[in-house]
């Protein structure tokens, strides 16, 4: 999601504003030198997230505030705010006219411009045993390109060899899409001391595990013996199962044989103690027959008897007793109650004969199979006895012995694999501490590249060079060969001209594939050494030539992308009509002076 600069302004207490408004696509502020240009190019930086705050010229005395307002591919529109007195940068939502009242957005300018780029989570290293996100930084210094960066002799990433390898990565992004989040990273100087002290710790290991490994013995020796132990072990524990298997089953029979026989005898005892009752209760049958059969004797001996008086006092029979009780009637009919008394407890007396022989069946029956019983009890309590003394007999082997023999093998078997772990760390931070580089990285850009220098020779022929033949982009060094030869081995005027064109190029195949990129470019003054008359030797092509089909292909720029371009050179009225250039004077009374509006001093 690339960006559209609008406008930079600049403001202060009872100062007229100084405003820049850019064009979409391509925007020339032109003007004699010590005008401002390169303070554009300072305050971008600046309100881009950098922290050098631009430098103070007299014009700017009396501004404190510069703003700058962009906007998104979305049509979403941000004002950032720096003070020029430094402090931290601020972002609102909307137009600089709108951000009096509004709370400025959390984020950090590098890290909203980051995600504007569409360059978020994007992992790239900053050293070769490092690496982090992509950074503002990463943004602005392949899109801001500054008038001593034009014509340096220094490498594209800069003069400082710590952030070169953090440039490369970031331009590897731009150009590619793709990230270092895959890159082996190399060593850093503290995990190299953190090796070596692992390296010395494994050695003090390794002469403490090798005196403990047995005398005379091999780990093969050792697995073996262990091996026949656990062989061992294994057709012991499967014998105890069979037995424990038999045992149990002998077990269960036996128990069911108690249970059995316990229910057998109960009943048993039961019937026993019925047929007792049983022939209590015939015993009590027979007295009580004794018993009616002794009073009807009685009876009959009485009734024989002849009547007598009384011999004390002579007082006939008759005179003594009531008639009733000795009348043959009454006598026979208590005869007659005895008799049927006798016979129903004959009945009941056959009754009970009848139960009792049924009793004693049922005793008999509970004896035979208690007697069953006992001798199946005894049975199984001999097969127990036998599985037991078998079981002994069977497990010739000691489980003890085999158990601490075990045990012994299996810490010799653990020294050997403690070693052999040692070793084999040993080894691989032994080759840690003996790499002294990182592998070299390797990114995937031919592809890439030739499509850039492709965009790069077509640029370069549009402003003048027709004579190139071919144009090879370097990823590794982010610059490119003309003609085989390096950029940085022309003069002053070609390398900024050269170098302009791959930075336009860069930012056109970044946005036509997808790729993050801010979607501005700004070049500080990458016409005004190649047409300085100090450098006419180097100039294959006229430098005037140079110019105006510059100045066109710029007019025309219909992008993807942003140009900028800040240049001393003067512009034809045709290509001016097309491209409205913002035109600085330098003069006091003529037009616009500088970047700063002009207060003419009251002289009365």
């Amino acid at each position: 999601m690339p960006v559209i600069l609008q406008k930079l302004i600049a403001t202060g207490l009872r100062k007229p504003e100084a405003e820049i408004l850019f064009r979409g696509n391509g925007t020339l502020v032109r003007g004699p030198s010590d005008t401002g240009k390169s303070y554009i190019r300072d305050c971008l930086w600046y309100l881009l997230g950098g922290e050098k705050v631009p430098k103070e010229i007299p014009e700017s005395k009396g501004y404190t505030n510069l703003y700058l307002q962009l906007e998104t591919s979305e049509n979403d529109i941000y004002t950032i705010k720096h003070s020029l007195l430094g402090g931290v940068a601020e972002i609102f939502n909307g137009e600089k006219e709108d951000i009096n009242t509004d709370e400025p957005l959390s984020d950090d300018v590098g890290v909203f411009l980051v995600g504007l780029s569409g360059a978020k989570g994007k992992l790239v290293l900053r050293s070769t045993s490092k690496r982090g996100p992509i950074t503002g930084g990463d943004l602005r210094h392949w899109s801001l390109i500054s008038q001593p960066a034009m014509i340096s002799e220094e490498k594209t990433t800069g003069e400082s060899y710590s952030s070169r390898t953090q440039r490369k990565a970031s331009f590897s992004v731009f150009l590619t899409g793709q990230d270092d989040s895959a890159v082996i990273l190399a060593q850093s100087k503290d995990e190299k001391l953190k090796n070596k002290t692992l390296a010395i710790a494994i050695e003090n290991d390794l002469e403490r595990i090798k005196k403990e490994v047995p005398d005379g013995r091999t780990k093969s020796e050792i697995e073996d013996a262990l091996s026949k132990v656990n062989l061992t072990l294994d057709i012991l524990s499967s014998q105890q199962k069979e037995r424990s298997s038999e045992l149990r089953e002998i077990r269960n029979s036996l128990a069911a044989t108690i249970s059995e026989l316990s229910t057998v005898e109960s009943k048993l005892n039961q019937s026993l103690l019925m047929a007792s009752r049983f022939s209590l209760l015939d015993e009590k049958y027979v007295s009580d027959l004794d018993r009616l059969r002794a009073v009807v004797d009685g009876i009959a001996v009485f009734d024989a008897l002849p009547s007598q008086p009384c011999l004390l006092c002579g007082t006939p029979i008759d005179s003594q007793l009531d008639s009733n009780e000795v009348l043959t009637e009454t006598v026979l009919k208590q005869q007659l109650a005895m008799e049927a008394e006798a016979k129903k407890i004959e009945a009941l007396r056959g009754g009970l004969k009848d139960a009792l022989e049924r009793e004693n069946i049922i005793i008999s029956e509970l004896t035979s199979h208690v007697e069953i019983l006992k001798e199946q009890f005894t049975r199984i309590s001999h097969q127990e006895k036998t599985a037991l003394q078998n079981s002994v007999s069977e497990f010739s082997a000691d489980p003890k012995q085999l158990a601490e023999a075990k045990t012994e093998y299996s810490a010799q078997l653990q020294i050997f694999e403690e070693m052999d772990r040692l070793v084999a760390e040993q080894e691989i931070i032994s080759k840690l501490i003996s790499t002294k580089k990182g592998a070299a990285i390797k990114r995937q850009t031919d592809v890439d590249a030739v499509k850039v220098g492709e965009i790069v020779k077509t640029l370069l022929y549009s402003w003048g060079f027709k004579e190139i033949n071919t144009v090879d982009l370097e990823a590794v060094d982010c610059d490119i060969k003309i003609d085989g030869r390096q950029r940085l081995s022309y003069g002053a005027g070609k390398r900024a001209i050269f170098l302009s064109a791959l930075i336009v190029a860069l930012m056109q195949h970044a946005l036509d594939n997808g790729h993050p990129h801010l979607g501005v470019v700004v070049l500080d003054s990458p016409l005004k050494s190649y047409s300085d008359p100090n450098n006419a030797a180097e100039a294959t092509v006229s430098p005037i030539t140079v110019r105006d089909l510059f100045y066109d292909w710029l007019s025309k720029w219909t992008g993807p992308g942003q140009v900028i371009v800040l240049e001393n050179e003067p512009v034809k009225q045709d290509t001016a009509s097309r491209l409205s250039p913002i035109e600085f004077s330098g003069v006091l009374d003529k037009g616009r002076a500088g970047f700063y509006p002009v207060v003419k001093k009251n002289t009365f």
